[in-house]
């Protein structure tokens, strides 16, 4: 027998008309250990694109330095197959647009927060980060930096999701440009519960990827450009920033 159930996933609007809506019908017709195969493969392309986005070189903003801006994130699926199962639809891209912002504190600590919505639901993602300037950075040195950041979802009636990221980033900047390399790890896990887990049987789905990126910071007087590349297992995500510093 056939099982279906509704899971709703963060996608940009300006995505493939597969993506265009954010509620997606499960068929669990594979049996109990295919559909949570299928599950853990798609779980691996949303930590892709939900995992906390660096958007920034290591360099320190300073007690008086702050930034807002707007972001997106376009990760294509690595795992089609997977999502065609639980689905039904071919899911070719998975992302995230929204607004982040960053606030510089003493001794080199910048803490910073990004927030998202889907249209026309209740699905939301946040997410917060801690970053430590080991080495500030100036003109002849580069600025080396470690960062923890987590991010949650709310209003996804199915299940649970989380992840948790470390890494180190390089910056060095150059007149009006700054690029930067980072490389760290992402943890991720979705949590089924109500119908999701009672009716399928669905379990805990956990990722553990290696994660590396690497963008340019270009800055315009108080307007900022950052384009970012980043690999996270055998996913490419490409984000990009727009935004103001102070």
């Amino acid at each position: 027998m056939r099982r279906r159930f509704a899971v709703l996933i963060l996608c940009l609007p300006v995505a493939t008309p597969a993506l265009a809506d954010t509620e997606f019908r499960i068929d669990c017709g594979l049996g109990a250990a295919g559909c949570q195969a299928a599950f853990e493969g798609a779980v691996e392309d949303v930590a892709a694109a939900l995992n906390y986005k660096a958007l920034g070189p290591a360099e320190a903003g300073g007690i008086t330095g702050f930034g807002i801006g707007a972001f997106v994130n376009y990760t294509p699926t690595q795992n089609e197959d997977d999502w065609r199962a639980l689905t039904g639809t071919d899911v070719d891209v998975v992302g995230m647009a929204g607004v982040v912002a960053t606030k510089g504190l003493p001794f080199g600590i910048d803490v910073g927060a990004f927030y998202t919505a889907v249209p026309d639901t209740s699905v939301k993602a946040y997410g917060a980060e801690l970053r430590y300037a080991i080495l500030e950075g100036g003109i002849a040195s580069p600025a080396l930096a470690v960062r923890g950041a987590l991010t949650r979802t709310s209003g996804i009636d199915d299940f649970d999701y989380e992840s948790y990221s470390v890494d180190v980033s390089l910056s060095k900047g150059f007149t009006v440009l700054t690029p930067y390399i980072g490389a760290g790890y992402v943890w991720a896990e979705a949590d089924p519960r109500g119908d999701a887990a009672a009716v399928t049987g669905l379990r805990k789905a956990e990722v553990d990827e290696q994660r590396l990126y690497v963008g340019l910071r270009v800055s315009l007087l108080l307007l900022e450009l950052t384009p970012e590349y980043e690999r996270v297992g055998d996913n490419n995500a490409y984000n990009l920033r727009l935004g103001l510093s102070f």
